[in-house]
């Protein structure tokens, strides 16, 4: 008797990030190993509906924060979200959330320091972008909703993220 099991209607999107954000958790470990920071992934609560036993539907409650919250050694706490593009102009503002640049905001205002980490995959490169950096090119996008140019931040603006080992090692690029 073979298994079946359901896929999802579009996988490619059901794994959207996962690899790049496999790769800040990996990070997230060595920093705790090593004793330089907390970080911690927040899921986002989810509503399941069943019927006896068997699942029927399940959606998110609410809109979550940002991918990632934690605290750096000395007592930095940090918040940040991954995101990935295939646009090597830099990211499309499309893939951030209004709730996520609200959550930005309302960070800065008591001094968290808040981010993205992004995943430019056809330079295979990844980078950092304050949080500040984030509001101003959304603010702009907002102001300009349908005109050219408006739409993404660019690489220009952006951080690269390197290696070190075998890790990505995002916390150099907060003190450097």
């Amino acid at each position: 008797m073979k298994l079946v099991t359901a896929e999802p209607k579009n996988k490619k999107m059901a794994n959207k990030g996962m690899y790049f954000e496999n790769e800040v958790k990996k990070a997230n470990d060595y920093y705790k190993m090593n004793g330089q920071a907390l970080i911690q992934k927040i899921s986002t609560p989810w509503q399941v509906r069943r019927a006896g036993k068997k699942i029927i539907s399940a959606f998110p409650v609410g809109k979550s924060t940002l991918d990632f919250r934690g605290t750096v050694k000395g007592g930095l706490s940090i918040s940040f979200d991954c995101k990935e593009s295939e646009d090597e102009r830099g990211l499309p503002l499309a893939h951030v959330q209004p709730h996520q640049i609200e959550y930005m905001r309302n960070a800065l205002s008591v001094n968290e320091t808040t981010f993205l980490l992004c995943f430019i995959k056809p330079l295979d490169k990844r980078f950092y972008i304050p949080g500040s950096i984030a509001i101003q090119y959304w603010d702009r996008w907002q102001q300009n909703k349908g005109k050219r140019g408006f739409n993404f931040i660019p690489l220009d603006v952006m951080k690269e993220v390197k290696f070190k080992d075998i890790y990505l090692d995002y916390l150099e690029t907060l003190e450097g």
